[in-house]
């Protein structure tokens, strides 16, 4: 096994054991919740500004545990949903979910195993009206796999299709350690099992694929709040900061300002 072979499957393996450790609480992708409400939020608002038709069909890829996925389909009872993800225990918890759910009377929602790299193989060309991914590339293991998917997304996305990725980009991580570093908090490092995208090259290869790309920091205002003021009020206080406190809730509904956030989302046209 090469070692980037390796380290996919690590990764894979390390998603696998969250989503047992979780079960089905909402921290199976993430221990920040209110981020992930915020996630929710802005996905919601940006598919309610496409019109889309009935019937429409959005394929969430990486859809861990299916919390996300669920929470957007309910608010669009006429679309189809189709959430794929690589952890066979992500998608164990997801269609648990899914038995679970108040989904309506003629809705299609479903969750599949696959790998991002490999959609096609998955989902018919030119059959999707949205794609979405939530911090879900930056978990594959070289640049090369992220462009592969993201190849592989505008083959399934239908022409005027739109792909919406929350992904993270080191210019972002950089711009908020600046901002830590200028009031005396410590750096916040790229976890082992991230691999952030550079802004000025998603930017170019995405154009590749996409007639439209654009980014918003969505998120800098809620990052601004939680890993900036609130962190030092915690150090200030001798406490350890807790994904539960108001200000992360607050935080959800700030107005989109600065580039004070890794977490971006970006728009793709095909």
């Amino acid at each position: 096994m090469s070692m980037a072979s390796k380290e996919s499957e690590d990764i894979k393996e390390y998603w696998n054991q969250r989503a047992l450790a979780a079960n089905k609480s909402p921290t199976a992708t993430t221990d920040d919740v209110f981020l992930r409400e915020l996630e929710i939020k802005t996905f919601v608002k940006k598919i309610g500004e496409m019109n889309l038709k009935e019937d429409s069909v959005v394929v969430d890829v990486g859809c861990g545990d299916g919390y996300s996925t669920l929470r957007i389909a309910a608010m669009f009872p006429c679309l189809k949903f189709v959430g794929i993800d690589y952890s066979d225990e992500m998608i164990n918890t997801a269609r648990r979910r899914l038995a679970e759910a108040a989904i309506a009377e003629n809705q299609i929602v479903e969750f599949q195993v696959g790998d991002a790299t490999t959609l096609s193989d998955i989902v018919p060309t030119n059959s999707a009206n949205v794609v979405m991914t939530d911090r879900c590339l930056i978990n594959l293991a070289s640049p090369e796999a992220q462009y592969d998917a993201i190849e592989q997304i505008s083959r399934i996305l239908c022409k005027n299709g739109c792909y919406l990725a929350i992904e993270n980009f080191i210019e972002g991580q950089n711009e908020l350690n600046r901002t830590r570093a200028a009031i005396g908090l410590n750096e916040i490092p790229v976890r082992w099992h991230n691999l952030f995208f550079h802004e000025d090259e998603f930017l170019t290869r995405a154009k590749s694929y996409f007639k439209r790309v654009e980014i918003d920091n969505f998120s800098s205002a809620y990052y601004y709040a939680t890993r900036v003021i609130y962190s030092k009020e915690c150090q200030l206080n001798g406490t350890k900061p807790d994904y539960h406190h108001p200000i992360h809730q607050l935080a959800v509904d700030l107005p989109s300002i600065g580039s004070c956030s890794p977490i971006k989302l970006a728009v793709l046209v095909k």
